[in-house]
């Protein structure tokens, strides 16, 4: 292991030298590493909800709280986030997917379609795109259990400039997986 009282008195002007401030200077440093490895892993804790009625699991901030959980709908809101599952009755295939959210997404109308990708994994098929709504950023997703036959929208909205809702938006998304 490194020695740092080591490293430091070979650096440190002699002015420095006495082990007061060579203690002090290490306890800086290590609180500023720790600080930097704290803050590159985040801080926010995560909570994980289910949706009973159709065995669902999700994965979110602990700042989104729980609104609504029934046999209809599925909604969290907070700092300036809200998250909305909903199930469609409507028979469709995961190949389906992709145009039933781009003509939902149209009738939502979303502007500035920008992102567009495949969702796969974690007992669940779909598509997600990202656009705007109202000066708000939206993500809006279809899924399918294939085991249960269960079709869900999924819509999250948040502020444009916000990069951390963004982040924390994708990471949902990735986190609904089937209990089934």
């Amino acid at each position: 292991m490194l020695n740092f009282s080591i490293i430091l008195k070979k650096n440190i002007s002699p002015k420095l030298k006495s082990k007061n401030q060579i203690n002090y200077l290490m306890k800086i440093f290590l609180a500023a590493v720790l600080f930097i490895i704290i803050s590159s892993f985040g801080f926010i804790a995560n909570q994980t909800y289910t949706w009973e009625e159709y065995n669902l699991e999700i994965t979110v901030p602990d700042y989104l709280k729980e609104k609504k959980n029934d046999g209809e709908d599925f909604e969290m809101e907070g700092r300036g986030m809200t998250l909305g599952m909903y199930v469609f009755e409507e028979k469709i295939t995961k190949d389906q997917m992709d145009d039933a959210v781009i003509k939902a997404a149209t009738e939502m109308e979303l502007k500035e379609i920008d992102t567009q990708y495949e969702i796969e994994g974690d007992g669940l098929d779909g598509y997600y795109v990202e656009g705007y709504k109202n000066g708000k950023r939206v993500v809006f997703a279809g899924m399918i259990d294939p085991k249960s036959r269960t079709n869900f929208f999924m819509v999250i909205t948040f502020n444009d400039r916000d990069q951390k809702a963004e982040t924390d938006a994708e990471a949902i998304v990735q986190s609904v997986r089937s209990l089934n």
